[in-house]
């Protein structure tokens, strides 16, 4: 049978069926063995099924084999070279480069005479099984929800990793979160003190928030071969050189195709073959993938969003810039831009630059700030300046500094932090010196915070809403974008079992709330809406946020993003005032990166992709799944969401917009197409 241009069903591990699509494998038998250094990967042909260009099926039982999975997936091998075909790369460049750069032109050199081998790639869809959720009493009896869930992810991360590993081969992992790295990290060796002990200490972690001499000192060792492999972030992605690479490893969507194609091209070099495989969540946008390949690998690499402007950064390059030469805000204008200005003055408040008394009537400015060189302070990962410091209590080591926007997250007394797969528990927080103290501790638990989130909206408030542009009028939305202020406040946490995810105790927390200035894409859902969801019987303040949700599931469609760009507003279950009633969108960077400009282009497009997510959705559960209304970031772990009432709200929405510009063309202002 031959298999070019063909796509079979084989078997990977025990139970059903997976799909497979290869343009590599060519084999004269109803049974094929896909092998990549010594691990069969789909093994034999159990019933397969080939769909040659003629249309003609073929098929033909055959025997599994071992195999490297222990459970079933959905596979697809599809082209041998990663680059987007349709990538209009000299549009990019020319786009992109002048704006992180200053530069009028730019001339774009794309030609690789760099060696390759051949690229196998996998989409791996963990099975399904049927979880059993809460029981409801209706007299005598006890009826028990259930809804078919994939098994976790992470797990299957960490299985594939161990296989990897005991094959010889070595393999980078990329996690999406420092969080997701650690776990895949810690499950991997559990599985290799089981299976093959000597190996447990040859795989790491590598991410952001490592002191420098941690990441040097992991980075040596894997390219020196003394590592099989790293769990690792996006810090890993480029820049470093690690040596040769067999296979990569990524659990859930990074965000981008580029980001997928720079992560996948880690390995293989050297003219050697190599293999990716994509670990799917149960998110819309991974299956959406998992369900057609082609829509992934046909994709073009995205726009990559730069904003020159973001005050934070600015300041940053700036102090630099005037340690080497003093900076002109009269002349300087055309490489820093017109916030120079402002950029300075903030400066000058904190003491970090002065002007020069002898030539003040050129406006010079020179560096005088607390750090000997400015650039060392300037993190390449994030854009906070002040961070704390988690140190061994036992040894006095820091092992990490992590940003303070991010720090109560992971940071907290009683918090059970995570550092090269060991489990240590904090001690004490020290808030004056940003300071947290941990000990080893072998805990059979995690934690996780409670909290809740407010975004204030500068003019969100105005009763009438400012004059369309011409821009926006043509997008028929009235979606606005203004500067808001987002501000975490913590006030407990939960314990919960690492083997049954169950929660079995709470803790108050008082930590000081943290705020910081950003950007928000945003649209007023009319009165009417909020009175049709009552009518019905439902909660209007649920169906806001399951509405929000699949707002933020979409957006990785349109536009160049993470989950951790993104925000919107949860609804806090255990709390009772009023909420806005609109839909939000909020960068979750501090002082925006040009996110949410780009929503409120896209605002009525993610409106109608969104209706068509939760509508289409065969769940039947009230409160949703992981495919249409519900999201692995949601701080209120998708509490009060309700998927009927969010359907109401989009297509009320969509409804008020379409009826808002039908008015405005019958009365001879019609909008530019």
């Amino acid at each position: 049978m031959d298999l070019q241009n063909a796509s079979v069903t084989v078997q990977l591990g025990r139970g059903a069926s997976i799909q497979l699509a290869n343009t590599l494998i060519n084999t004269g038998r109803s049974g094929a063995t896909i092998q990549f250094g010594s691990i069969d990967f789909p093994a034999v042909v159990e019933r397969a099924t080939a769909i040659p260009t003629n249309g003609r099926n073929t098929e033909g039982p055959a025997r599994r084999p071992h195999s490297a999975g222990t459970t079933t997936r959905r596979v697809h091998l599809p082209a041998q070279r990663l680059a987007a075909a349709e990538n209009p790369r000299g549009l990019r460049v020319s786009r992109f480069c002048p704006e992180l750069a200053g530069l009028r032109s730019v001339e774009l050199i794309q030609n690789d005479g760099s060696p390759s081998g051949a690229k196998y790639f996998m989409l791996w869809n963990p099975p399904l099984q049927l979880e059993v959720k809460t029981g409801k009493s209706t007299g005598k009896f006890w009826h028990w929800e259930s809804a078919p869930r994939r098994t976790s992810p992470i797990l299957e991360t960490a299985r594939l990793f161990a296989e990897m590993v005991q094959h010889g081969l070595r393999c980078i992992a990329f996690c999406k979160t420092r969080k997701l790295s650690e776990l895949v990290l810690c499950y991997t060796r559990e599985i290799l003190q089981e299976t093959a002990s000597s190996l447990v200490n040859s795989i790491r972690v590598y991410r952001g928030g490592y002191t420098p001499q941690d990441r040097r000192r992991i980075e040596t060792d894997l390219f020196e071969g003394k590592l099989q492999g790293v769990a690792a972030t996006n810090a890993l992605e480029l820049g470093i050189d690690v040596g040769y690479i067999d296979a990569t490893l990524h659990l859930g969507f990074p965000g981008s195709v580029a980001s997928l194609w720079q992560q996948a091209g880690r390995s293989g070099r050297r003219s050697r073959p190599s293999l990716a495989i994509y670990i799917a969540f149960e998110g819309p946008l991974d299956q959406y993938f998992m369900k057609f390949p082609d829509k992934l690998f046909r994709r073009s690499v995205e726009y990559c969003q730069v904003d020159s402007h973001n005050e934070k950064v600015l300041e940053q390059h700036i102090a630099c810039a005037a340690l080497e030469i003093p900076v002109s805000s009269e002349y300087d204008e055309k490489y820093f831009g017109p916030s120079l200005e402002r950029a300075i003055l903030s400066l000058k408040n904190k003491g970090h630059l002065v002007t020069d008394p002898e030539v003040s009537a050129s406006k010079i400015w020179n560096y005088v700030g607390p750090e000997d060189k400015p650039s060392a302070a300037v993190s390449i990962r994030a854009i906070d300046a002040n961070r704390y410091k988690v140190i061994d209590k036992s040894s006095n080591e820091v092992l990490e500094e992590i940003e303070e926007s991010k720090a109560f997250f992971q940071v907290y007394e009683g918090a059970v932090y995570m550092h090269q797969g060991c489990t240590y528990l904090i001690k004490s927080l020290l808030l004056s010196e940003k300071i947290a103290f941990c000990q080893k501790a072998d805990l059979k638990y995690y934690t996780k915070t409670r909290d809740y989130t407010d975004i204030h909206v500068v003019g969100g408030d105005l009763a009438f809403l400012p004059p369309m542009t011409t821009e926006f009028a043509s997008r028929r939305t009235s979606a606005q974008v203004n500067a808001c202020t987002v501000t975490t406040n913590w006030f407990g946490f939960y314990r919960i079992w690492r083997t049954s995810n169950q929660i079995f105790d709470r803790v108050d927390l008082s930590l000081p709330s943290y705020s910081y200035n950003s950007q928000a894409s945003w649209i007023r859902v009319p009165q009417s809406i909020k009175v049709a969801v009552q009518k019905n019987s439902l909660a209007f303040r649920a169906g806001l946020h399951a509405a929000s949700h699949a707002l933020l599931n979409v957006v990785p469609l349109y536009m160049m993003c993470n989950t951790s760009d993104l925000g919107t507003e949860c609804a806090n279950p255990h709390e009772t005032r009023d909420i806005p009633e609109r839909l939000l969108l909020y960068d979750q960077h501090s002082g925006g990166i040009g996110l949410s400009l780009q929503i409120q282009r896209l605002f009525r497009e993610l409106l109608i992709a969104a209706l068509e997510l939760v509508s289409t959705c065969s769940c039947l559960h009230s409160a949703g799944c992981p495919n249409c209304v519900q999201v692995l970031t949601c701080s209120e772990y998708n509490e009060v969401l309700d998927k009927k009432a969010a359907i109401i709200i989009l297509d009320g929405v969509i409804e008020a917009e379409n009826s808002q510009f039908s008015s405005r063309e019958s009365s001879g202002n019609p909008s530019i197409d």
